[in-house]
């Protein structure tokens, strides 16, 4: 089991270093070139959402039908492709081309990844901490990634930051090639039923969809690093360095504090996730709100802030869906989860493109939108938690 931890835990250090080396500059690269306009790099970061995360639920139940390791492997391969294509040409046909090659092996990593750690952690109760470490070990490849990237850039030479990146990958898909030539594969738990079966078990669930629905504003909040915050520093006349400053202060709030919150957090009841949840929602609106002020302090104070509340998020989401999901069934259950991920980033990126467009009318529409829609989610979240702590029912799905 800790063989497995460690692996996973090597390998997400790894692709999130080659993601952050590049992701998220890819905005300020192709505004700067004069390659592409804000909503061009608005409909690249939702497109590259969309399959890095719509993508979760097939690879899902492929994971829970034939075994997560194979898909793990493939992922990682796809991913170097698409970074290798992604340095060939800063062009809107070519990055569209590259993003979705990248954001499929992404689905398939991030997918397969969670199910492998999901299987170890139930079987040794340590759900929050281990889920919160994969989360962790995210963060220590973003908190050298963006700052690297920004240097680079910075230093006339973004392309070559994409090179790195791809590299980075093809290390990684070698070591998964290699560690799985030699260690037996556990096979998955087989399950009754047609593949529509498998796709349609989740939605009969109905406190899952509700933990889904109401996530979808946090996923968003997570976004902003990715979306709004190459646009909004372009608006305000930031630098790369400022960019991977912000990137970096939330890989290191969550590198600091990710295990802390996994410790405190373990062995929660449900209804307390939920609340907590929520909680962190409402800390991320705050922290959209702070945003609204012009001086850079108020932006990097405001992305700070919404930090602290992913914290809860790292800790809660996963570990909800892979409670709630009946044996041989956590890959699709987690592959909704990812989908919520998925409309949050798709929402950010559409509404940073179409906000944040230099204007000063836009930023004001969008920060508050961002407060709106996390509030809502926080309202809901901590609604529900406080139903299921008044009703002692048995939560989780039948197998």
């Amino acid at each position: 089991m800790r063989s497995t931890k460690r692996f996973i835990g090597v390998t997400r250090i790894a692709t999130s270093l080659g993601y952050y080396l590049t992701i998220p500059l890819l905005g300020v690269v192709a505004l700067r070139a004069g390659a592409m306009s804000p909503i061009e790099v608005g409909t690249l970061v939702a497109v590259h959402a969309v399959f890095r995360r719509g993508l979760a639920l097939p690879v899902g139940v492929l994971c829970d039908r034939r075994g997560a390791e194979r898909v793990l492997v493939l992922g990682l391969v796809a991913e170097a492709a698409g970074y290798a294509l992604l340095a060939s040409s800063i062009t809107f046909p070519i990055w569209l081309a590259a993003l979705v090659v990248d954001g499929a092996g992404g689905a398939a990593y991030n997918s397969a990844g969670r199910v492998v750690l999901a299987r170890v952690a139930k079987d040794d109760g340590s759900s929050a901490r281990s889920f919160a470490g994969f989360y962790v070990a995210t963060q220590v490849g973003a908190l050298a990634g963006p700052l690297a990237g920004a240097l680079v850039s910075a230093g006339g030479a973004p392309r070559l930051v994409l090179v790195l990146s791809a590299v980075v990958y093809l290390g990684a898909a070698a070591g998964a090639l290699l560690r799985y030539r030699k260690v037996e594969r556990t096979p998955p738990v087989r399950r009754q039923g047609s593949l529509r079966t498998a796709f349609a078990e989740p939605l009969r669930h109905k406190l899952f969809v509700g933990h889904c629905v109401l996530t979808v504003p946090m996923w968003f909040g997570v976004s902003l690093f990715v979306s709004a915050v190459p646009l909004e520093a372009e608006h305000r006349g930031l630098q790369y360095v400022d960019v991977g400053l912000i990137n970096s202060m939330n890989a290191l709030v969550v590198v600091a504090l990710g295990h802390v919150a996994g410790r405190l957090t373990e062995g929660w009841a449900m209804s307390r996730r939920w609340v907590l949840l929520g909680g962190g929602s409402l800390v991320m609106a705050a922290g959209c709100l702070l945003c609204l002020p012009a001086g850079t302090p108020w932006f990097y104070a405001g992305m700070l802030v919404v930090t602290v509340g992913e914290l809860a998020l790292i800790v809660a989401a996963d570990v909800v869906a892979s409670e709630l999901a009946p044996n041989g069934a956590t890959g699709v259950y987690l592959g909704y989860t990812t989908m919520s991920w998925g409309l949050g980033a798709v929402l950010a990126g559409l509404l940073s493109g179409f906000l944040l467009d230099g204007s000063s009318t836009g930023r004001l529409w969008f920060w508050p939108a961002a407060a709106a829609l996390l509030l809502t989610g926080a309202t809901g979240l901590v609604t529900v938690g406080r139903r299921q702590a008044r009703r002692p029912t048995v939560i989780a799905a039948t197998a």
